[in-house]
């Protein structure tokens, strides 16, 4: 604005004098109203007059310009930010809404188990391609014991190999080391499932008579005293019988996604004073249903 009288101080200055003397003619056509020489003053001053006037609001509209554009820039900019905050809203809402099923879900698997189970998050995950582990954020404080059997509503993710007083690290079904006995649904035929180094699983030990085919359900058989009995394993992709033994193998397909989940239960199992209570319960309510 300073800048703007600077350049035009020369224009302003002649206006202000012309203003001046204007005011003195008007003045003195109050007092003299048959001066020959005012309207020729008059009409000489118009144009400039009219410049004056033209400029003075020319100024105005640019003032008036230039800060109707600095608010409107400073709206956007609310407007903008905002926006942001109701996208980031949505997506916490639809993440929280989310982990919501994914918990209810594994809430409802956990009341079919029959041995108590705790929740756990996965807190991370073995970089080693060669190497199918995970760590959760549960331990030995919270019940969890070496080798106990970890699943998820989907079904079999692994087992307990070390912990620590509030996490314990996962061996996944996938890896190599891992073993889980478990039978095919349809058939009963029986092997035990183990890792592949490729992500996938290979059924091993399976009689060559026994009928296994490609869509077949596999399911843990509850022989191994680690699983509980009925957990989907996978789904049968190949079958490869070996012409020379009398034993043939099978592709198995993982049900649970493990790369994919987030939680996952721990199913602890029961010490033996539980057990003999259980027990005495079982015989109890046999020795009511019998004197009935």
């Amino acid at each position: 604005m300073l800048e703007l009288f600077r350049r035009n101080r020369v224009v302003l200055v002649s206006a202000t004098l012309l203003l001046a003397a204007l005011l003195m003619l008007s003045i003195g056509s109050r007092e003299q109203r048959s001066d020959p020489f005012a309207g020729v003053v008059l009409e000489i001053v118009r144009p400039l007059q009219v410049s004056v006037v033209a400029a003075v609001d020319a100024v105005e509209r640019t003032w008036s310009s230039y800060f109707s554009l600095v608010g409107t820039r400073e709206e956007n900019e609310r407007l903008r930010r905002r926006v942001l905050d109701l996208e980031e809203q949505l997506v916490q809402r639809a993440e929280a809404e989310r982990a919501d099923r994914r918990l209810q879900e594994m809430l409802d698997f956990r009341a079919t188990l029959p041995e108590p189970a705790v929740p756990a998050q996965i807190i991370g995950r073995d970089p080693l391609p060669w190497s199918g582990t995970i760590t959760i954020n549960k331990g030995g404080s919270d019940g969890i014991a070496r080798n106990a059997a970890v699943v998820s509503q989907h079904g079999v993710v692994g087992q307990i190999i070390a912990i620590s007083a509030h996490s314990a690290r996962v061996l996944l079904i996938t890896d190599h080391n891992s073993g889980v006995d478990a039978i095919v649904q349809r058939s009963r035929a029986r092997g035990v499932v183990k890792g592949a180094l490729d992500g996938r699983c290979i059924m091993k030990y399976v009689q060559r008579s026994d009928d296994v085919v490609v869509g077949d359900r596999v399911v843990t058989s509850g022989l191994d005293g680690i699983f509980p009995k009925g957990i989907a394993v996978g789904e049968v992709t190949d079958v490869d019988l070996d012409q020379r033994g009398l034993l043939k193998t099978a592709d198995i397909a993982p049900s649970a996604p493990l790369g994919r989940i987030e939680e996952v239960l721990v199913v602890v199992q029961r010490n033996d004073s539980d057990t003999a209570q259980a027990g005495a319960g079982e015989r109890k309510k046999e020795d009511a249903e019998e004197a009935k």
